[in-house]
């Protein structure tokens, strides 16, 4: 008898576990509802972080570029008429330098003196003028 009464114990245990298993509908949605309120709330750090690395990128884009274009003076004796001399001998390979709005540096040349121009993430104007860098320093 009292193994009959077990067995019924043992069985209705079984059931209740197999019914609690599982994750409720309500459980569901809340923490749904919780990982959306968190992705949103991580977007703008997010969407900022991407115009930091383009930024930071067309600085050391233009630092490379005053680089090459001083060591090409030092060797040359002047100032590379556009950005294609520089390629391959003091860039190693032509990347496209770009800035951060994805546009080709404006170059220009004026006697001993140049200018690198670029547009950062925000569209601001950021200009690299290393030849009157490369005179005080010198």
């Amino acid at each position: 008898m009292l193994k009959r009464i077990k067995k019924k114990l043992d069985f209705a245990g079984k059931k209740n576990s197999r019914r609690n298993a599982g994750f409720s509908l309500i459980e569901v949605i809340a923490v749904t509802i919780i990982i959306g309120v968190m992705a949103t709330m991580l977007m703008p750090a997010i969407d900022g972080a991407g115009s930091k690395a383009r930024n930071a990128k067309l600085k050391n884009d233009l630092a490379t570029l005053d680089q090459a274009i001083a060591t090409y003076k030092l060797e040359q004796g002047s100032i590379p008429a556009s950005l294609d001399n520089l390629v391959p001998d003091y860039i190693a390979k032509n990347k496209g330098f770009k800035d951060a709005k994805n546009e080709d540096f404006q170059y220009s040349v004026s006697g001993s003196n140049y200018t690198l121009t670029g547009s950062d993430a925000e569209g601001n104007t950021v200009t690299s003028n290393g030849s009157v860098a490369a005179e005080t320093q010198g």
